[in-house]
């Protein structure tokens, strides 16, 4: 990833058979897993079933790479859409956008298919500060300190 220095925060991956969704309907109604505008993408794809597919693993992937957070919020608040190139991205909305604002997270994703199956992975990472850096160097010798000092600590007697 270009630019600043990144920090990991999460990485999730998802793996789904395409057939598998052929009898999910329910992921067909507006605004309960996809927004409308995903359902017309899909609807309008060479491959409607094998678009579905990825977005589902898509979504997938991002809710098991994002950090748990205290306020609740829905598969519509990530809608993945493309860019000029056909890369897939999400715009966020509500709560969800709110909390990657906050948190200064970023999301990408990459989508895969082959055969029968889709594959996505997800990473959400943040900026990472030199303040940051520094600070997590310093904790982290501290800690090692630590673990040394209760490893070789004298044994009360008994």
């Amino acid at each position: 990833m270009a630019g600043s220095p990144r920090e990991l925060i999460g990485l999730g991956h998802d793996l789904q058979l395409i057939s598998e969704l052929e009898v999910a309907s329910g992921l067909r109604e507006p605004d309960v897993f996809f927004t409308d505008r995903e359902l017309r993408r899909f609807a309008g794809a060479v491959g409607p079933l094998q678009s579905l597919a990825g977005a589902f693993a898509a979504k997938e992937a991002l809710f098991k790479a994002l950090p748990p957070a205290r306020e609740p919020w829905f598969w519509t608040e990530a809608e993945l859409v493309h860019d000029r190139h056909g890369g897939p991205r999400f715009d966020m909305h509500g709560s969800l956008a709110g909390h990657l604002a906050r948190h200064r997270l970023r999301v990408n994703v990459s989508i895969s298919h082959s055969g029968g199956f889709v594959s996505s992975v997800v990473v959400v990472t943040t900026h990472s500060s030199a303040y940051q850096r520094f600070f997590g160097t310093i904790d982290r010798a501290v800690r090692h300190v630590l673990r040394r000092i209760t490893t070789y600590a004298p044994r009360p007697a008994q």
